[in-house]
């Protein structure tokens, strides 16, 4: 054992001087040496629920009751959208059941870490719940939910306790992001051929639901961006002269200037330490998300300093020193045999993470992978989930990926930061986000 520990040990000082694009494979031992940072939530591939860390061990089974028919028509349940609270000790996530094909119920459980129990806290047989979003003092669990007409979409809340549900505003597509007071949020709601009026708001939400307009218009961009330490507020509007411009607003509402300009569309985010933003800008219209050109920025000396082509998504590291970023690309499957049943070759989503040093400046590409449909289907909306969720593991050293294998099986990734370690499988699963803590 002494041997095996004293070889893991070389192997993680040997792995710290490798050339730059070099990795090494993982130690088993690896996982049990490593320090662990937070707790990993999954969706595993029975459909299930589990916490672990990013050793794989300490496994809490949070459900045990998902079914997938085994023939069509029969009755399912599974689970979906595992959700962090702030302080990392709640964990809340979906629960969706029905019968021949049609979603019957919908059910909103909180978990709690102390306790490794799980309390349902809404359950709607009309109101489906696809996206959840904890306030920051760790209370008040928001998220968003369909109707039963299907025309548009309804911003509720209900607190971390269970009790009664608060419906907060309705309108399609809908986007927000919380003050770090925990008493306002920030709308964007509406669109071009949506039946919500298109427009920006600070939505107060303590003792009862007040909505106040903002004056600009809003250009093509879908979630707006409270800065964590609350001081500022990154949106895009239309200026003077019909250009489409991020700007930086103050915490009332006030212009303070304006960052960049897009042709078509773009989505951003704040660094942890609000000290920098990321934002891409696109010359081409998408039905969501974006492609373009990223830009990293330091808000105090308003150097555009980084810049890298056809990213499609990126996740802040906790201590802001990182940036990690997805460039998509098709590859055409006809060299591996794959044809669809028309005989024509099929092409498959592959991503492309990179890792950006904001202190030297430098870029890497970190690992090729093809993502789980879940993992994919964020992406074009991570400039929101960017703030309800995180891949990054608290002490900035890792990530984790959801990735299919060759043989298409479902698995969650271990990514080393350093790039210098192989990617290791923690678990067999469709989707992980780590806690914050």
């Amino acid at each position: 054992m002494k041997k095996l520990v004293a070889f893991t040990l070389g192997a993680l000082l040997l792995a710290a001087c490798l050339p730059k694009d070099v990795q090494m494979p993982q130690s088993p031992l690896l996982r049990v040496l490593e320090r662990k940072a937070g707790l990993i939530a999954y969706v595993g591939v029975d459909w299930n629920i589990y916490v672990t860390d990013q050793s794989g061990g300490n496994k809490i089974t949070l459900t045990e009751d998902a079914a997938i028919p085994e023939t069509q028509g029969g009755p399912f349940r599974y689970y979906q959208y595992p959700t962090w609270s702030p302080e990392s000790n709640l964990l809340a996530f979906v629960g969706i059941s029905g019968e021949g094909g049609s979603q019957g119920v919908s059910d909103l459980y909180v978990a709690s870490m102390d306790e490794k129990k799980s309390d349902k806290v809404y359950a709607s047989e009309s109101e489906h719940p696809f996206y959840l979003y904890w306030s920051p003092d760790n209370e008040t669990l928001s998220f968003l939910s369909t109707t039963a007409s299907g025309q548009s979409l309804i911003l509720q809340s209900v607190p971390a306790q269970g009790g009664d549900r608060t419906i907060l505003d309705t309108g399609s597509p809908y986007y927000w992001s919380w003050a770090p007071d925990g008493n306002t949020m920030i709308i964007h709601t509406g669109a071009t051929n949506s039946p919500t009026v298109e427009h920006m708001a600070f939505l107060h939400v303590d003792s009862q639901v007040i909505e106040d307009a903002l004056e600009p218009s809003p250009a093509t961009f879908q979630a707006p961006a409270w800065s964590p330490d609350g001081s500022r507020i990154l949106l895009s509007r239309l200026n003077d002269k019909q250009e489409k411009e991020i700007i930086l607003m103050d915490g009332s509402g006030s212009i303070e200037k304006a960052l960049g300009t897009f042709e078509a569309s773009t989505s951003f985010a704040w660094s942890r330490d609000s000290e920098l933003v990321a934002y891409i800008a696109s010359n081409r219209a998408l039905t969501a998300g974006t492609i373009g050109t990223m830009h990293v920025m330091d808000l105090t000396s308003s150097e555009d300093f980084f810049q890298d082509e056809d990213v499609m998504a990126f996740f802040w590291s906790p201590n802001s020193k990182k940036l990690a970023y997805f460039k998509p690309f098709v590859e055409n499957s006809a060299s591996e045999g794959g044809t669809d049943t028309s005989g024509q070759a099929q092409q498959r989503l592959l991503l492309q993470l990179n890792l950006l040093d904001v202190i030297s400046g430098e870029s890497r590409e970190l690992f090729t992978f093809r993502p789980t449909d879940q993992f994919a289907a964020i992406l074009p909306y991570f400039d929101q989930y960017h703030q309800s969720t995180t891949i990054w593991s608290p002490d900035s050293n890792n990530l984790v990926l959801s990735f299919l294998d060759g043989q298409n099986n479902p698995g969650i990734a271990i990514v080393a930061a350093s790039g210098q370690l192989e990617p290791r499988l923690l678990a067999q699963g469709y989707l992980a986000f780590w806690s914050w803590k």
